[in-house]
């Protein structure tokens, strides 16, 4: 029990920092949009941070910021629907706005093996999508097996030039600054909604409700091959972490926009085989948000 519980925090700790990372650099997803067209889903809440990072934010005190004021937007037009409210994916995504809009993104990974959690990994924040690089404000914070105290708990703002981190657990941490603008945005998620609606009729799970809106659920298991044409990037960390393949899951509006996605994959760490399962959903959009860069200080 030991050796799996050591393998599986391991593992478990490798791929929480992944996913973190990814979430930080801009590799978690880029949602086609229709922005500017596309309704608020109903029946949604957030308590995720606003949008616009606080420049007043000192290194010692948490930015506690509001919740993301509601934004009306007039419904998409999108794919045609049938009597049933039906529509068709590929119709949805070839004609979805790729215009900037900004949504609350919600994560959650879990790592798991024979049954046993190893980590829980948890984010949220407001971000904008369809942008050359990252933009937006997050807090993610990770508890190990079934430890309720974090070992992971970060705050992050990406301004669009700049990726500013800071660390919670360590009271009076100060900001640290990354200089992203030569680093172009590698999360053009559109690219993976195409391979499922590419993958043909088995890739279709039908219509289901999504955060209040009708979606339509695409599903399939990519190789290792198929997201290297995809993602390069992703691609070497599936190299680097010995995953041959993921199960990829999307819900889709009738405007292209991506509501939630799913994505699972296996690894062997210690002899031991270890699911990690990475949910994300997106909500309350709006306009393009500006987030502007935390107090730091000088060294």
């Amino acid at each position: 029990m030991t050796s799996r519980r050591s393998a599986l925090i391991t593992a478990a700790t490798v791929l929480a920092l992944s996913a973190v990372a990814a979430c930080n650099d801009g590799d978690a997803q880029s949602a086609p949009t229709a922005a500017g067209a596309p309704a608020t889903p109903s029946g949604t809440t957030s308590s995720a941070p606003t949008g616009t990072a606080s420049s007043a934010a000192t290194a010692d005190t948490p930015t506690v910021a509001p919740t993301p004021a509601a934004t009306a937007m007039p419904s998409p037009a999108g794919a045609p629907v049938d009597a049933a409210g039906a529509f068709d994916p590929a119709v949805a995504l070839a004609n979805a706005d790729r215009a900037p809009y900004a949504a609350t993104e919600t994560m959650k990974t879990t790592a798991t093996a024979g049954g046993q959690v190893g980590s829980v990994l948890t984010g949220t924040g407001r971000v904008n999508y369809n942008t050359p690089t990252r933009e937006g404000r997050t807090e993610s914070k990770m508890t190990l097996g079934g430890d309720d105290e974090p070992m992971l708990w970060m705050d992050t703002v990406s301004t669009g030039t700049m990726i500013f981190t800071r660390d919670r657990t360590k009271p009076g941490s100060t900001w640290s600054a990354e200089d992203v603008v030569n680093e172009a945005r590698g999360d053009d998620f559109n690219a993976y909604v195409k391979a499922l609606v590419d993958a043909g009729p088995a890739a279709g799970k039908g219509m289901e409700q999504k955060n209040g809106v009708p979606a339509y659920h695409l599903g399939a298991a990519l190789t290792a091959a198929q997201i290297k044409a995809i993602d390069p990037k992703e691609y070497q960390k599936m190299l680097d972490k010995g995953v041959d393949g993921k199960q990829f899951d999307v819900w889709i509006d009738r405007a292209g926009r991506v509501l939630a996605q799913t994505q699972s994959m296996k690894v062997t760490t210690g002899g031991k085989a270890v699911t990690s399962t990475i949910t994300l959903t997106y909500t309350d959009f709006g306009p393009r948000e500006t987030f502007t860069a935390p107090t730091t200080t000088a060294s």
